[in-house]
């Protein structure tokens, strides 16, 4: 399956993609026992039955949207947790300049607000203070069924899907007083990372009985058409089950809880001369089975709340 939710930002609906067309799912949810009201989210632990409604729903012909004619909003778009995990593809590292004889070997997990989700269409909005955006291009996992300490030997068991996201860093704004001061823990995370729209996700979850093993799955980013980024996600240091592992063992994972998988090289900050993102830019990233994401970049309004 794929799921999408569309329409407005912060009302989307719950929907299956057919073909090029959106299969409402409100009606779905509510004749297998479960609240219409709510989302993606709360279908996610009982995929089977979802699966079944849907089958039901197209063979009594029930009416689907056209995806030209809406929005795509990101396909979870009330996760729990967005937990983002950096420092997963050691050629990543190497282009930010650690020592290859000094690569760390545990994860590094580290959470993002929800305002910071946007639609795989949506633009990304560079902050008034950032001259240093970048982008990169990331696994998504989606967890269906909770659990705390889960063997990574089970992990594929509580993976609902898989989909593209875009963990967009502002590379000048993450360094605070940590540089100045010469102590590493006063680095400004939040700002270099959690930003509104610094998460584009889409533009649909797919669920892992459809994908299959995400080892072959190819990552490739173009900002501008120019090739960026082209690497394979077998190629990540810790896989998917091993992050669930790891990030079960400190908290109680939810369903609906995205987890990022970490990028390969090929971001602006590894360049000689770096490209940084600019407004009029468009990034667009593509995966293997998931579909492509294309996200123009425009500066952020000045507003006064």
């Amino acid at each position: 399956m794929r799921l999408v939710s569309y329409g407005p930002r912060g009302s989307e609906a719950p929907g299956a993609l057919v073909n090029d067309a959106i299969l409402p799912l409100a009606a779905v949810m509510t004749a297998i026992g479960l609240s219409p009201t709510g989302g993606i989210r709360s279908a996610l632990p009982s995929l089977d039955l979802l699966a079944a409604g849907i089958e039901a729903a197209l063979e009594r012909g029930d009416e689907t949207i056209p995806v030209t004619r809406t929005r795509l909003g990101p396909p979870v778009p009330d996760p729990p947790n967005l937990f983002n995990c950096g420092a997963n593809y050691f050629a990543h590292l190497i282009e930010h300049g650690m020592d290859p004889s000094a690569l760390p070997t545990l994860p590094v997990i580290f959470l993002k607000p929800a305002s910071a989700l946007s639609g795989p269409t949506d633009a990304i909005e560079r902050p008034l203070e950032c001259t240093q955006l970048d982008y990169e291009a990331e696994l998504a996992i989606v967890i269906g069924k909770g659990g705390r300490r889960i063997p990574a030997e089970q992990a594929s068991e509580h993976i609902a899907g898989y989909m593209i996201t875009n963990d967009v860093s502002a590379r000048d704004l993450g360094e605070g007083e940590s540089k100045k001061l010469n102590v590493p823990v006063l680095y400004q995370m939040m700002r270099a990372k959690g930003w509104d729209t610094f998460q584009p996700t889409g533009p649909w979850l797919v669920t892992a009985d459809e994908l299959g093993s995400y080892e072959d799955i190819r990552i490739q980013t173009w900002v501008n058409d120019e090739v960026r980024q082209d690497a394979l996600a077998k190629e990540m240091t810790t896989n998917p089950h091993q992050l669930i592992e790891w990030l079960s063992a400190t908290t109680t994972l939810r369903p609906g809880d995205i987890i990022t998988t970490g990028t390969p090289s090929g971001a602006a900050v590894g360049m000689r001369t770096p490209k940084w993102l600019v407004p009029g830019d468009t990034v667009r990233i593509r995966m293997t089975g998931l579909g492509e994401m294309v996200t123009p970049v425009r500066a952020e309004a000045e507003r006064h709340v």
